[in-house]
């Protein structure tokens, strides 16, 4: 039998591709893996409640509500949100309870991958065989991790599937090849109705229509641009229309609008909707290969060169997809996943196209029996180096030591994460404690699931009915002592009687510092404390039977470890966290012992480290605590390990030390008003009065404070202005430093340490009748 050369031209071919084909399916199926183990971890979000909660009412009530019904200091405010995600959770819960829901997080994790990484089948031609296929599903592996923080069950989950899927329709007719675009109006229907994410669908319809008109001035790319545009307006015309099928019809927009007003508010105190800022903290990660939120970084980099090819090849549309993506990506975190989502689609077709045609060029080099080819051993090298990757990530979720290292609310598996007060609610219910409870925006929404109607919630995370005020209002009680003004006043016009806190490391110490003011409070009494919550009722007439049947000594709770706490994790958890309480509760041996045992199970953690350093610092060992901060920030560095490593270097009075870290610290910070703040305090302390005011100047145009938001940062701007008001008494100008001190008395009326500082500085100025009228305020005020 005789072999035709194009026949021993195919056969070699085949040879040379199967090895890529192989490659690129093993590659596919390992990313979709990788991304089910990434979603797969116990439920934390803190929207599932409230959306869990929606569910169920609709279906007791089989209507939509269109106002809050779930807290009492917001009831009756205009509420419009797709229910449809709600509805779907709540039968999910129904039929195989929190685990499913953890199930299902994985699964649409795995999904959402799977539909990026079988995309790019067919591109092109079948002859096209170049390694540059294999691009896509790397990419994907990368991704997943993204993917998988916006794919835990919640609504948001739906925008991630679906935009992933109007992306890869709407990519594949653009590269001129076969796609459903029927699918698009349906499946809009569906999204606006699960969640407000529809818009970024809308977005994409608009972005592959500028896509192709930037290809109208080629002539060469014309003809078919506008031919794919004369198959694909009808079904764009029809998706468009899609998004008036909900309850509400056009009144969306105007609900997605509102969503829009409360951004800036999101932007600067929702960690989600936080930016990324380029430092050597974010270097760190970068280079960190087993930490998942790496792949953003590396993502990145190769978003840019797809760019710079784009540029280079003119394919405008593809720049200006990237470019988009890259910008959403650094100003959002939450929209990570969405950028990724288009990394592996555009970018993954921009990287693939200055591959050169290795495997096609190879087969004139390789016989039949060449199994070691270029191309070859470049596919076992990328395997190994991807396999090794995913395997590692892969068993540092499994085995918890991610969750455990990066300070994650969840572990991996199924169920509810031991960050809610589950314990606590049960026994709000269980002794039925009176109406109405307070308590903080995290928690809300898990309080209306377990709580409502008996119950209904302070805040929630839902925010917009609430607005701005309430906001930092009930931002600024946890703050506050038990037995202020500004407690009494709340309690007295909200109608609070009970309180419920998380109290676990990740929220205790930064959103409820006056634990032992509550524990020793006359206005508040304990009733329910464990590791990860707490609970007191109202002194009042009405209560006191309560209170004396089941007030509690906190400087005597002792902690029992929960079911959970039988594992590896669950110890390590219930140690840490019992020791942050004990920490808040000042009984520090007992939080010392406790922070060892969560170190001997787990190392590696920040927070234990941090809380170890807070610890010691209490107990006069400044050089252990200086070693332990020091190790929290090398294992993690985040805005709280710095600004309390600052902190500490002030109570040492090493100014300068404490100076450099705040500095060093507001040029990465999420929150660098604080630093720039803690900044100018150093520098006072310092006598170094020009630099102070210098870094007050920074934290004022960097805060959140200003203009209309001015009332709801008063005791942040109060401490600004004291700030000045010292640095001008440095320079020697009095007048300016008691106007800078009035203003902060004005800000701050009930705080007596700054009418002292005002009477002082008016005795300096001979003002006597000023400075008596200004201690006799300060003694009132220390008398209450």
């Amino acid at each position: 039998m005789v072999i035709t050369p194009s026949e021993q031209s195919r056969v070699e071919l085949s040879l040379v591709s199967n090895p890529r084909k192989i490659a690129v399916s093993g590659f596919s199926a390992l990313a979709v893996l990788y991304a089910f183990f990434a979603g797969f971890h116990t439920l934390q979000d803190f929207d599932l409640g409230w959306q869990l909660a929606t569910g169920r009412w609709v279906v007791e009530h089989h209507r939509v509500f269109s106002t809050d019904v779930f807290s009492y200091t917001a009831a009756g405010q205009p509420w419009i949100y797709p229910a449809l995600s709600g509805v779907i959770f709540y039968f999910v819960y129904l039929f195989g309870g929190y685990a499913l829901l953890s199930w299902v997080g994985g699964l649409v994790s795995a999904l959402t991958i799977g539909l990026l990484c079988f995309n790019h089948k067919g591109h092109e031609g079948a002859r096209r065989e170049n390694l540059g296929k294999i691009v896509v599903p790397v990419l994907a592996v990368f991704a997943a991790p993204l993917i998988a923080n916006r794919t835990q069950p919640r609504a948001e989950m739906f925008t991630t599937i679906l935009f992933a899927t109007f992306l890869t329709l709407l990519w594949s007719h653009f590269r001129s090849r076969r796609s459903a675009l029927w699918l698009l109006p349906i499946l809009m229907v569906l999204w606006v109705n699960l969640h407000p994410g529809f818009i970024a669908g809308i977005a994409l319809c608009i972005a592959y229509l500028l896509t192709e008109v930037l290809e109208l001035p080629s002539r060469v790319r014309r003809g078919p641009a506008l031919s794919r545009l004369k198959r694909a307006w009808p079904w764009l015309a029809l998706t468009a229309a899609a998004t008036l099928v909900n309850p509400w019809g056009p009144a969306m927009y105007g609900a997605v609008l509102r969503q829009q007003s409360a951004q800036a508010l999101h932007n600067l105190w929702i960690v989600e909707w936080e930016g990324v800022h380029l430092s050597a903290a974010s270097l760190q990660q970068a280079l960190d290969f087993r930490d998942p939120q790496s792949s953003f970084w590396w993502l990145l980099v190769l978003a840019v060169t797809g760019v710079c090819i784009g540029l280079w090849r003119k394919q405008w549309g593809a720049v200006l997809l990237l470019g988009g993506a890259i910008y959403f990506g650094l100003e959002h975190v939450r929209l990570q996943a969405l950028f990724a989502c288009i990394v592996v689609v555009i970018g993954g077709a921009l990287l693939d196209e200055p591959f050169p045609r290795l495997a096609y060029s190879a087969r004139r080099e390789a016989s039949q029996s060449d199994l070691y080819s270029r191309p070859h051993l470049g596919l076992v090298v990328l395997g190994i180096a991807v396999l090794s990757l995913t395997a590692l990530r892969s068993a540092d979720l499994i085995s918890n030591r991610y969750y455990l290292r990066f300070s994650q609310r969840s572990i991996f598996g199924a169920g509810l994460s031991w960050w809610f007060p589950e314990r606590a609610v049960d026994f709000v219910q269980r002794e039925k404690l009176p109406a109405n409870l307070f308590n903080g925006y995290a928690l809300g929404g898990y309080l209306a699931w377990r709580l409502f109607p008996a119950y209904r919630d302070y805040i929630d995370s839902r925010a917009l009915p609430f607005g701005q005020e309430l906001f930092f209002r009930a931002y600024d009680l946890a703050s506050e002592p038990p037995d202020s003004a500004a407690w009494r006043q709340e309690a007295d016009s909200s109608g609070i009687n009970t309180i419920i806190v998380p109290l676990s490391r990740y929220q205790g110490m930064t959103l409820f510092p006056q634990l032992h003011a509550f524990c020793r409070s006359q206005s508040w009494r304990p009733v329910y404390l464990d590791e990860v919550a707490a609970v007191f009722v109202r002194a009042t007439e009405q209560n006191a039977p309560l209170i004396a049947r089941l007030q509690i000594d906190c400087g005597k709770v002792t902690f029992s470890s929960s079911e959970s706490a039988q594992s590896k994790s669950g110890s390590f958890n219930y140690a840490a966290n019992a020791g942050g309480v004990l920490y808040s509760l000042e009984r520090y041996p007992e939080a010392l012992a406790q922070l060892d045992r969560a170190q001997s199970i787990f190392s590696g953690n920040a927070s234990v480290h941090l809380f170890r350093a807070l610890v010691l610092q209490e107990m006069n060992r400044p050089a252990e605590a200086e070693s332990e901060f020091r190790t929290s920030l090398s294992l993690e560095p985040t805005d709280e390990g710095w600004f309390d490593f600052g902190l500490f270097f002030m109570t040492q009075r090493r100014y300068a030390e404490a100076a450099e870290i705040f500095s060093k610290s507001a040029e990465s910070s999420s929150r660098p008003h604080e630093m720039w703040m803690m900044l100018g305090q150093a520098y006072v302390q310092g006598r170094q009065p020009q630099q102070a005011l210098e870094a007050f100047d920074k934290a004022v145009t960097t805060s959140p404070f200003a203009g209309d938001g001015q009332p709801l940062g008063a005791s942040f701007n109060s401490l600004i202005a004291a700030g000045r008001a010292n640095a001008w008494y440095q320079l020697g100008d009095l007048a300016q430093a008691v106007s800078f001190q009035e203003e902060a008395v004005r800000l701050a009326p009930e705080d007596a340490a700054l009418w002292r500082g005002l009477a002082d500085i008016y005795e300096v100025q001979g003002r006597t009748t000023k400075a008596a009228e200004a201690r006799s305020r300060a003694r009132a005020l220390g008398s209450h």
